[in-house]
């Protein structure tokens, strides 16, 4: 090991000569007396290699080890490979369920480990990753490809973040593939015939408790179906009358006020589930899933072309704008949808929960003296009628 009196002493050689301190670092002294850091080390193809540090004195013996430490913990890191970096992110990522991190990682182990899984997360380049999607792309597996690009790019994202790399290869590769074209959910969208569908759901006799009530709850909420049928007892705030959906992937809480129906539905809900879950499906402590509520649907009569659940949500979107006259931006705010101007989105973060209850109670109409809640605001709502 050196000291600054060693190197102090150090004479002139004919020849380099070079001087271990430990773990790594190196004091070379060239046959002019010049004296140099450099820091050994095996870089991912497991070859030795030398990384100057600087010059001494300009670089002291205390600030080289500094620099040794600190390229030793990067040299560690990015010898990471990239099956130990999505590993790991799988289990740093949350899931809405034991299902989804499942179907993750069959997407990992059936497309990304076979090519990537070897390398380390430092040496992987956009070519790397690109033929994957392309071959899902040529076999028309549209949509595959691109949630296949969205792992992998959050897997880099972990990586960068964990210092296993200094870039996300996977990032510019988003949009490489053709787009999967949209789909749309079958919704009623005519006034009369969603009134006629609330009256068959209402007027159901076959159907189980926990189902029934979560199909009459979409119509008052409007909420992606796996909100509702992942919702438990401590998400509603019934002191403040709000349903506080849990943060997203994007960190964002989505909050529902509540009418007097809802609350209502909601308390029904708490007292008759018999597990975690609002609505418990017939696995103990497991939520509906949403084949059942679309098969419910069936069982009324509803065509699936026609109305399927997550399609409240298009009918509420459609009629609220035809015949309600609600502001767009707040139909928006209820459906959850994130503001697509990103300068107008950081600085307009409240959820206008005042406005929204304001226009439960302006915009009215009439169905069977019954209140269908969209907004939650005092003891009114917005109805449809049946004419």
């Amino acid at each position: 090991m050196l000291t600054n009196t060693k190197i102090q002493r150090l004479k002139t050689p004919t020849k380099l000569e070079r001087h271990a301190d430990g773990d790594g670092l190196y004091l070379e002294v060239s046959k002019t007396g010049t004296k140099r850091w450099r820091y050994r080390f095996k870089n991912d193809a497991g070859s030795w290699t030398m990384k100057a540090l600087g010059s001494y004195p300009h670089i002291s013996l205390e600030h080289a080890r500094e620099l040794r430490d600190e390229l030793s913990i990067v040299v560690q890191y990015q010898s990471v490979t990239f099956a130990q970096a999505a590993s790991q992110w799988l289990d740093y990522k949350a899931y809405s369920s034991t299902k989804n991190k499942q179907l993750i990682q069959r997407r990992i182990d059936n497309y990304l480990l076979p090519n990537l899984g070897n390398m380390t997360v430092s040496h992987v380049k956009p070519r790397d990753i690109l033929p994957i999607l392309k071959k899902l792309e040529a076999k028309g597996h549209l949509e595959l490809a691109k949630r296949v690009q969205n792992i992998t790019s959050q897997i880099f994202k972990y990586s960068v973040q964990n210092l296993y790399c200094e870039a996300n290869p996977a990032q510019p590769l988003q949009g490489c593939t053709k787009q999967p074209s949209v789909r749309h959910m079958p919704a009623i969208v005519e006034q009369s015939e969603f009134a006629r569908l609330l009256a068959t759901i209402d007027s159901a006799s076959n159907l189980m408790p926990s189902v029934k009530l979560c199909l009459q709850l979409a119509p008052h909420v409007f909420l992606r179906s796996q909100s509702i049928r992942m919702a438990k007892p401590e998400h509603i705030d019934f002191d403040r009358k709000l349903w506080v959906i849990p943060k997203d992937k994007m960190g964002r809480e989505h909050w529902i006020p509540l009418t007097e129906p809802v609350i209502e539905m909601l308390q029904t809900a708490i007292a008759q589930t018999n597990g975690e879950y609002l609505f418990n499906g017939i696995k103990p402590n497991s939520p509906l899933s949403e084949n059942t509520l679309n098969h419910a649907l069936r069982s009324l009569g509803v065509d699936k072309q026609t109305h399927v659940f997550h399609g409240f949500r298009s009918s509420f979107s459609t009629l609220a704008r035809e015949h309600c006259r609600l502001p767009g931006d707040l139909i928006e705010l209820q459906l959850g949808h994130i503001e697509g101007n990103q300068v107008k989105a950081a600085y307009d973060r409240s959820q206008r929960l005042e406005e929204r209850r304001d226009y439960s109670v302006r915009d009215k109409s009439i169905y069977k003296d019954k209140e269908i809640a969209i907004f939650g605001g005092g003891d009114s709502a917005l109805d449809w009628s049946v004419e």
